[in-house]
């Protein structure tokens, strides 16, 4: 396992090797310049540049940013003035870890909960309408449920609050526009591994010495069905971090989703970058967690 687990980790920093190389470059080709005030002269531009090591070569630029990120430095934003982007994003980064986390403990715990009820009770009416719901919310991204949601809890209903973050009541609403789809994922996904976990010969052979529906479920269905869930870990993470973005922005959550979409217009490239390397971190993190505890579990 240990030796296992520093390959992973291996792997893990080339990849973000790749991710940081790709992020740069991609942002040296992007058209434009951060510079939008158009009150500033070509002198004040040259200074600027200056001051952000923009007037060196691209290789040396690139060297130089790849030393700072390996010393936790992402370098300073264009936008906010003497702010530097790892500050920046440490701010707001529990925001956004404590969003993903309440909408992944929703989507996994609600959806082996609901696939559960919709295998116990398969093909029937009850089957029928949890599947016609799980697709709905497949089919829907997570900011059309969010605003579903704000126009009526919200706007129409005044159950809860519209936006912020800091109480429980104001992270409610974003928790369920992002875990919703994954729980309609992880319920589909439960339900057929649980309908051929159900279907097999150890199934039979607990039921014919005497155990009820209820403790071959639990003590047996559950437990087996629960594993090949946990693949599901990984792609959930990714879908969760990808649509935090826009999920901050609806809901004026100050997360570094909200920062990371803020930044693109504004061409705050520093930013753009940083975010962009914390997120990858944070995926791949998650998917080796997964793998570890998916071995552990098996």
């Amino acid at each position: 396992m240990v030796k296992y687990i520093l390959k992973r980790l291996a792997i893990l920093l080339v990849t973000l090797w790749v991710v940081v190389t790709f992020s740069f470059f991609l942002m040296q080709i992007l058209p434009g310049t951060p510079y939008n005030n158009p009150k500033l002269s070509d002198e004040m531009i040259a200074l600027l540049n200056k001051q952000y090591g923009l007037d060196k070569p691209v290789w040396q630029q690139y060297l130089s940013y790849l030393w700072n990120v390996l010393h936790g430095d992402f370098g300073t934003s264009y936008q906010s003035v003497n702010q530097p982007v790892g500050r920046m994003i440490a701010q707001r980064l529990g925001i956004s870890v404590q969003l993903g986390i309440q909408a992944l403990i929703v989507g996994l715990v609600g959806g082996i909960i609901v696939g559960g009820i919709s295998a116990s009770h398969k093909n029937d009416k009850i089957d029928a309408t949890l599947s016609v719901l799980a697709t709905l919310a497949i089919s829907m991204p997570s900011f059309i449920i969010g605003l579903f949601l704000l126009d009526y809890f919200g706007f129409k209903w005044n159950l809860l609050p519209l936006s912020g973050w800091g109480t429980f009541a104001q992270s409610v609403l974003p928790t369920l526009a992002l875990g919703l789809p994954t729980l309609a994922t992880v319920s589909r996904f439960f339900r057929s591994e649980m309908i051929e976990t159900l279907n097999s010969d150890y199934i039979q052979l607990a039921r014919s010495k005497g155990l009820n529906g209820r403790q071959v479920a639990i003590k047996h269905a559950y437990r087996n069905s629960m594993i090949p869930v946990l693949t599901l870990i990984g792609p959930t993470t990714a879908g969760l971090l990808t649509g935090s973005a826009l999920i901050e922005q609806i809901f004026s959550i100050p997360g570094i989703g909200q920062l990371f979409v803020t930044a693109i217009p504004a061409k705050d490239y520093p930013v753009i970058m940083g975010t962009t390397i914390v997120y990858a971190a944070m995926l791949m993190v998650a998917i080796l967690v997964t793998d570890v505890i998916t071995s552990i579990v098996d």
